[in-house]
């Protein structure tokens, strides 16, 4: 049964590692253009080209995967039951791909990165899973049963916050200054680090335990 459960976790899967798959080979040729670039500067004295490529695939990935989350998951829940696995084992697959991909490309940005150390990669990787499973939790799964609808709110949501966050965050009073420290505590190991890893392991649990609550008797519209 395991055997079966991952054959079939590889086909639901498997466009999406290809688009993946895509961004990081994109992020890779964009590195080494700007690193050719970068040496004909005096650029690649305050920008490494490690730390371009980096950015390039955490930024492309992380992008790409806010997008369409959501839609992915409407298409490869209704497929995963219809292949029998139930929804305990769909989930637990699900969300274990999900966290290797996430830590291959923290793995890759450790080794790319001259400027952040793998501590602080670690912790955004971990952020960004969690990010991910409070996304499904709510738009993924709503979208399961509501329909594409949800996905609009979701989608004009994220862009609102996209654009309008930064001017938000600046015409709020201590919204820069709380913000600016939430960043330094990543990056930062002044902060003591034990309060900031429980915080964002926290969080994440929640994420997960909340995401679970949703999904596991949420009625699933096969027409989407």
């Amino acid at each position: 049964m395991g055997r079966n459960n991952i054959k079939a976790i590889w086909q639901l899967k498997k466009n999406g590692e290809i688009w993946n798959l895509f961004v990081l080979a994109l992020a890779f040729v964009i590195g080494i253009v700007l690193e050719f670039i970068f040496k004909k500067t005096e650029i690649e004295d305050v920008i490494r080209a490690g730390d371009v490529v980096a950015a390039a695939m955490a930024y492309g990935y992380l992008i790409i995967n806010l997008f369409i989350k959501v839609f992915v998951l409407a298409d490869e829940v209704p497929r995963g039951l219809s292949f029998g696995m139930t929804r305990k084992v769909l989930f637990l697959y699900s969300r274990l791909v999900d966290f290797l991909e996430v830590l291959i490309i923290a793995i890759i940005a450790m080794f790319a990165s001259t400027s952040l150390t793998p501590n602080t990669i670690l912790k955004i990787a971990i952020a960004v899973y969690c990010l991910f499973n409070w996304i499904e939790a709510t738009a993924g799964n709503g979208m399961l049963k509501f329909g594409k609808v949800v996905y609009w709110i979701y989608y004009i949501i994220f862009l609102v916050i996209m654009i309008g966050g930064p001017r938000f965050i600046e015409s709020v009073s201590g919204a820069a200054d709380g913000t600016a420290l939430i960043i330094d505590m990543f990056i930062n190991p002044f902060y003591n680090q034990l309060y900031v890893w429980l915080g964002i392991l926290a969080f994440t649990l929640a994420g997960l335990f909340v995401n679970w609550l949703t999904f596991r008797k949420i009625p699933v519209n096969f027409s989407l």
